[in-house]
């Protein structure tokens, strides 16, 4: 067998002849499973064919969560920016289309949720597509140290909610 024995070793693309050169004809393998599955075979001999099922079973699970909801792999809840200004931290979070009476903020020891609701369709309406997020939302925060709950304060103007929280000395 050799001295790569036992190790798992690089396809052997280069060569013209076997299992290599067959795998290099099929341009894309995450298009069609049952063309590595129908393969398998070949695949195993070179003891990749579990890890190429898995690649297959992760991109079709990605291509679910993207055809569902379109923000499925961006961050979860609304974009936010949390800044050291020296005697306080300030959180920037963007909330587009949200009323100031539909948000919500809490401070939990070191933690910052901010929840609220974003617009929905409204009643005899039919959306064609959407890409913007709608409904409950709720973005929790870390806080890097301790603030000063009673002297915490937030406005929110063109979408941007800015929240100002005091550090404790």
């Amino acid at each position: 067998r050799g001295p790569a024995a036992g190790r798992r070793s690089s396809l052997p693309l280069g060569n013209a002849r076997g299992p290599g050169a067959r795998l290099r004809a099929m341009s894309d393998p995450f298009r069609d499973a049952t063309d590595a599955e129908t393969a398998g075979y070949e695949l195993e001999a070179h003891g990749i064919h579990a890890d190429l099922s898995d690649l297959i079973e992760v991109k079709r699970r990605i291509d679910a969560l993207s055809a569902h909801d379109p923000d499925a792999l961006g961050p979860a809840g609304p974009r936010a920016d949390l800044l050291d200004a020296g005697d306080a931290w300030q959180l920037r979070m963007e909330v587009p289309g949200v009323d100031q009476s539909q948000l919500e903020l809490a401070l939990q020891g070191r933690e910052l949720v901010v929840a609220g609701i974003r617009e929905t369709v409204e009643d005899g309406v039919r959306p064609v597509f959407t890409e913007r997020p709608n409904g409950p939302f709720q973005r929790q925060v870390r806080l890097p140290g301790p603030v000063e709950a009673d002297a915490v304060t937030a406005h929110l103007r063109g979408g941007l909610l800015v929240v100002h929280l005091p550090k404790r000395a």
